[in-house]
């Protein structure tokens, strides 16, 4: 199903659902019952928010030339972890 929009002389845009490929030229307003012509408009794309789409870039770059870090990231205002008391009986090298 598509959303399809026409303009009605009397009353305003109005928006009428029909599977895609059926709308006709032209539709009866469902409030006043004038003819409303079919007016053609931009499809509805959801646009991706600018933080995904920066990690989506980023990842894809990095599938042909991995980034290369001399350190591990910093931890200061990453969260705590905590330390099992269980590792401490681990042998240690």
């Amino acid at each position: 199903m598509a959303v399809y929009a026409y303009r009605c002389p009397n009353c305003s845009e109005i928006e009428v659902v029909f599977p895609i490929g059926t709308a006709s030229a032209s539709a009866s307003c469902p409030d006043c019952g004038a003819t409303s012509v079919r007016v053609f408009s931009a499809p509805m794309l959801a646009r991706t928010p600018t933080a995904l789409s920066a990690q989506l870039q980023r990842a894809e770059r990095s599938a042909s030339e991995p980034e290369v870090v001399t350190s591990p990231p910093s931890r200061r205002g990453g969260p705590k972890v905590g330390v099992h008391p269980a590792t401490s009986r681990l042998p240690r090298p």
